[in-house]
């Protein structure tokens, strides 16, 4: 159960497959889909998505880094737009995937847009059963705390993924021994015990310059695209309903991410739009937005 890198994409990338331990004679298992949020690194998702075995032993899981975020990736490799994620994951779930097979597709933050608009290509190949959408950043992303910082960070300083990368290499590779840089790391997260995976995790996206590059190139294109289309979200909704898929959100209330507003209106639009018995909203304030540092196992258990 550990991430490794996968060659059969056209991208490069990283997956991290468990196979089911429960299984019933004459049929395909479950396919659970994990799609990462920016910076997509499978590294952060391990312990959850060992948590998510131990609870669903019939399922198999199969978490897909975003292209670009694996550590075969070239020095070079160039910054992947949000389609491109989009047709990569396509590509590599329609490798594990057949025709009719049911897929519980779930993304984490703009992980959530993704699972979307992989839900709406014509390209995926399965029967979608339900959608789950983690502390999703699928509208409004620039309205929120964060966002506003960040939108604020690239208006002054335009190739913001070039310097940080550049800066992050230098301190985090050259400068800092491997000891020292996790220490700091540790103390700024606040990861304490139970978040050691996040800090090795951490550690790794920092001192690969193509990883920090290709995180805050696509977190621009995040802050221009994922505004407000309602349009979009119905040609979800709808898709969702003709095929009977049921739609589940986890909200945190905290969330430095997602806005309150923005929350408050994606819940009410969906309530109004999708039929009860198909749509479950939870709001929470027990876990962060990056649920995955210290809470992975409190939110496979309370919500999954």
């Amino acid at each position: 159960m550990t991430v490794k890198e996968y060659t059969k994409s056209k991208l490069p990338c990283s997956i991290l497959n468990i196979k089911p331990t429960v299984t019933k004679s004459g049929e395909d298992a479950p396919l659970l889909v994990w799609i990462p949020g920016n910076p997509g690194l499978l590294y952060y998702y391990q312990e959850m998505l060992h948590h998510l075995h131990l609870k669903h032993p019939d399922w198999e899981i199969l978490g897909i880094s975003h292209a670009g975020m694996t550590l075969n990736a070239h020095s070079n490799t160039p910054i992947f737009s949000l389609q491109d994620q989009v047709d990569h994951q396509v590509e590599v779930i329609n490798n594990f995937s057949c025709k009719n097979r049911k897929i519980i597709i779930m993304g984490h933050s703009v992980g959530a847009y993704i699972v979307q608009k992989v839900c709406l290509s014509n390209k995926l190949v399965g029967s979608v059963q339900k959608v789950g959408l983690v502390t999703p950043t699928v509208m409004d992303i620039h309205t929120s705390e964060m966002g506003i910082k960040m939108t604020a960070a690239l208006r002054y300083i335009p190739p913001l993924a070039h310097v940080v990368s550049l800066f992050s290499y230098i301190f985090f590779y050259w400068i800092l021994s491997e000891g020292f840089s996790r220490f700091i790391i540790d103390k700024f997260m606040g990861c304490g015990s139970t978040g050691y995976q996040a800090v090795l995790s951490t550690r790794i996206f920092l001192t690969h310059r193509q990883f920090v590059r290709q995180s805050l190139g696509l977190a621009a294109q995040e802050m221009e695209e994922i505004t407000t289309n309602w349009e979009f979200q119905d040609r979800f909704i709808n898709y969702c309903e003709e095929n009977g898929i049921s739609i589940w959100f986890l909200f945190s209330s905290n969330d430095h991410w997602v806005s309150g507003k923005t929350r408050s209106h994606l819940s009410d639009y969906y309530k109004d739009k999708v039929k009860q018995e198909r749509l479950k909203i939870d709001v929470t304030d027990k876990i962060p937005h990056s649920f995955v540092v210290k809470h992975a196992e409190y939110a496979i258990n309370a919500f999954f």
